[in-house]
Formats: C-alpha cells, structure tokens, sequence
C-alpha cells in the first residue's frame, strides 16, 4: 500500500513538472526595448537587452532575427564590442544590460 501511495506521488509530481514546464517554462526570456532599434553615434542599430540565465551572444541576437544572423559572427563580436566598450562577447553577465546590434535581413 505505501509502495502505491508513493508511485502515485511521484507521478503526480511528475506530471505537474511536465505541466508547468511546458506552459510557464523553467527560463525567463530576456526582455528588450519596445520602440525600434535606436543608433550608437557609429551608426550601428541597436537594442538593449538584459541577459536571463542561458543566453549567449549568439541566442539573443538570432532571437531579435527571429532566425539566423544576415553577417558573419565575427561582424557581431565587432559591433557588439564597439557598442559595449570594454565588454567582451564570451563573458555576458546575467542581468546586465547590453546594446545587443541589430541587423536588417
């Protein structure tokens, strides 16, 4: 009886984790300006983006494409290096904000 009581548990359990998962997800997604990308004094469009558990530089950028980038990645690292002085593309820290470049496709 107990051994029932306890498979019935976990199943439950099992099932509820499945459930919210599916709807709620288990990673938040990273949020962005509502208007247009704005223009570093450069000219690179851009938007601002804080980074959420997961993300890579790389992630988010094919998030805001809705899809994979239209240049070369090294172009990326440039621009985002250039908007983002001081900052390398490898060490994104979560819930930082960053100028994350966007391109037309």
């Amino acid at each position: 009886m107990k051994k029932a009581i306890i498979i019935a548990f976990v199943v439950c359990l099992s099932i509820y984790i499945i459930y919210h998962d599916v709807t709620t997800g288990t990673l938040s997604i990273s949020t962005k300006t509502a208007a247009g990308p704005e223009r570093a004094a450069d000219g690179i469009p851009y938007e601002t983006v804080t980074v959420t558990p997961g993300d890579t530089l790389l992630s988010i950028m094919e998030r805001q494409q809705n899809g994979p980038l239209p240049v070369s990645i090294d172009k990326a690292i440039a621009d985002f290096e250039a908007l983002n002085p001081g900052e390398k593309a490898q060490t994104l820290k979560i819930g930082k904000k960053y100028k994350i470049p966007v391109y037309k496709r």
